[in-house]
């Protein structure tokens, strides 16, 4: 699997943030009452953050006490363990957690832009909840970035192009 393309993650939030603003601006002039982001919005986030870390931490040091064994081998028991299934799972949790970060920061970042720009909405009430979802949404998408990266194998030692059929990696036999 392909890791993350950060350029295009980076055009869906720009993307997104001229959806949000485009958005707002098509009610505002229409006449339309504006949706605006609430806490629970920020709320609901941060907990999606929150079980991408809670997935992404065992990720991470299994695959550093892997490295470790790499350069250092040892007999001893390994202090972490983690089976193939849920490390996959964790990956494809944090790849939608980018994407998803991505598109509702960028769309929240629209919003809290035109908000901003046309002087819409109460400061208290409007503008602060849209710019901490907007952060919180950032956030969430360098996140899933991060828990992807740690989810990364390393690369072949040149025993092979990890593209066998079984005959070159000794299951022919």
């Amino acid at each position: 699997m392909k890791p993350l393309n950060l350029p295009i993650l980076l055009l869906i939030l720009v993307v997104g943030a001229g959806f949000g603003a485009q958005m707002l601006e098509t009610l505002a002039a229409r006449g339309h009452s504006l949706p605006i982001a609430g806490w629970l919005t920020t709320v609901v986030m941060l907990a999606l953050g929150g079980v991408l870390l809670a997935y992404g931490i065992p990720l991470r040091r299994y695959m550093a006490e892997s490295e470790e064994r790499r350069v250092h081998p040892s007999l001893a028991p390994r202090r972490h363990q983690i089976d193939l299934p849920t490390a996959f799972r964790t990956v494809l949790l944090a790849r939608a957690c980018a994407y998803t970060g991505t598109v509702v920061g960028g769309i929240f970042v629209g919003q809290t832009l035109f908000l901003v720009v046309t002087g819409t909405g109460d400061p208290l009430g409007a503008v602060l909840p849209t710019v901490a979802a907007a952060v919180v949404g950032i956030a969430l998408g360098i996140l899933g970035v991060v828990v992807e990266r740690w989810g990364q194998l390393p690369p072949d030692d040149g025993e092979g192009s990890g593209e066998s059929t079984g005959e070159g990696a000794g299951l022919g036999h």
